[in-house]
């Protein structure tokens, strides 16, 4: 049976590769790793023993290093699709602006004595 220690460092190498998945834009299993993350803390957390504490301790201080990564990587990838939007919504405005000006009547020219 697997103690709290095991538990924390599978926890770690979830959060490694979660780190990795996010890193190259895959949100999706970086999303997935996380719950797994969260559900092996969970269940080190219930297991505890007080006699490895100091351990345990350890393990922790380095998985809050990672989640400190995680979350760097988490907001440098959300400000990168921010200025992405920005740019597209820009583009959109500009391409807008051609078109309104491109434009003609169907009628004919508008200067043109309708009235007979």
């Amino acid at each position: 049976m697997r103690d709290e220690l095991d538990i924390i460092d599978q926890a770690l190498e979830t959060g490694r590769l979660e780190l990795g998945h996010l890193a190259g834009g895959e949100v999706e299993e970086a999303e997935r790793l996380a719950g797994e993350r969260l559900a092996l803390m969970e269940e080190a957390w219930r297991m505890r023993d007080p006699r490895k504490i100091g351990a345990l301790k350890q393990k922790l201080l380095q998985l809050q290093s990672i989640q400190g990564q995680i979350t760097a990587e988490a907001k440098r990838l959300h400000e990168a699709i921010r200025r992405d939007l920005l740019r597209a919504k820009q583009e959109n405005q500009r391409l807008t602006g051609y078109r309104s000006s491109m434009r003609t009547s169907a009628a004919g020219s508008r200067f043109v004595d309708k009235a007979g």
